[in-house]
């Protein structure tokens, strides 16, 4: 058993310069990707080389020992581009892109432990090259995944398919969204969160020569999606790829919070809700609680927070590509990737 001992950051009215996060090492690795299950247990994955790895953190602030899922040969890791995580009562879910372009989904049963075989996700052969998925669980041991794909016109759209069995078997592939202008932004990450049968996809688009970020919603678990509906009233024109998908959470009322760049300014917004402005960076990251929303950002080689009731950003250290989960206490943790470790801490 590898213990892990995590700081809570205390973040009190009138302190100039709060104490630093304390951080531990989960592993060597890049790309770390976490979901919360609903016995308040981290399910926490990361990259290293062709090898997918996976552990536990549970609130008694400890990890369980790390394991070696599988090779993927051809991984696609770096800048955003990694495998994802997600958990339902029944059974955990990692999908993860080889650089041919194919989307791999890895499952477990959670009574047992034991890892299935990898199985194609993507119908169509090697047609996710820009290497970004994102995976959802539903309710009934459901689960959707999302990607940036090339068929039929070589353009990128988003495509999903669906599980019913914990991620063994995977639904024929469903075009989501497809650009009348040609192509979605082509590498930016795509993100997917779930409630129970609400889900929530969101990807930044190329659209009239701007590049905005869309939300796709399903209420059904992802078996069906609504219309896509553009986030926030400005717009960024821009004919290149900012490399940045921003973050979206669903929080314990149900209601769906987003972050994202918009040229050097993150903002956040509600769908249908004008945004807001909330600091100078990029490649954020949002966790809701009762409290309020938790941001985390990039800026000049480092990560900074903003907590909830809070509106200047504390730093966190060094550091990139963060990711959140909230425990049911409304402690948030917080993975990133530094000098080719995983490093964890609680905000």
């Amino acid at each position: 058993m590898i213990h892990l001992f995590l700081t809570l950051f205390i973040l009190v009215a009138g302190f100039t310069k709060p104490a630093p996060v304390t951080s531990t090492e989960i592993g060597k690795g890049i790309h770390p990707s976490v979901a919360m299950d609903e016995g308040n247990t981290a399910h926490i994955v990361y990259g290293k080389g062709e090898v997918l790895y996976y552990t536990t953190l549970r609130t008694g602030e400890q990890t369980e020992s790390t394991i070696k899922v599988d090779s993927l040969p051809g991984l696609h890791l770096g800048a955003s581009r990694g495998p994802q995580i997600a958990v339902s009562a029944q059974s955990v879910v990692i999908t993860a892109l080889d650089k041919a372009g194919n989307v791999w989904a890895f499952s477990q049963r959670r009574d047992t432990g034991k890892w299935q075989k990898r199985i194609r996700v993507n119908d169509v052969p090697d047609i996710a090259k820009e290497g970004f998925v994102a995976v959802a669980a539903g309710p009934d041991n459901s689960y959707t995944a999302v990607w940036l794909d090339l068929r039929d016109n070589k353009r990128n759209k988003l495509a999903g398919a669906h599980s019913t069995d914990g991620g063994r078997t995977w639904s024929g592939n469903t075009i989501l969204y497809q650009s009348p202008d040609g192509t979605i932004c082509e590498c930016c990450q795509v993100s997917a969160v779930s409630r129970g049968k609400q889900v929530a996809v969101m990807f930044r688009n190329f659209l009239n020569g701007s590049r905005d970020m869309y939300l796709l919603q399903s209420t059904n678990g992802g078996q069906s999606f609504g219309s896509a509906e553009k986030l926030g009233e400005g717009t960024w024109p821009l004919n290149a790829c900012p490399m940045d998908g921003g973050g979206l959470a669903i929080g314990p009322d149900g209601k769906i919070s987003t972050v994202w760049r918009r040229a050097d300014k993150l903002f956040t917004a509600q769908p249908g809700q004008p945004e807001i402005e909330r600091a100078t960076g990029k490649n954020p990251k949002i966790a809701t609680t009762r409290k309020g929303d938790y941001i985390v950002f990039q800026q000049a080689g480092e990560l900074w927070a903003i907590l909830p009731g809070q509106t200047q950003p504390v730093s966190l250290g060094p550091g990139a590509y963060a990711k959140m989960a909230r425990f049911a206490n409304d402690r948030v943790l917080c993975l990133w990737e530094q000098d080719g470790t995983i490093r964890a801490a609680m905000i």
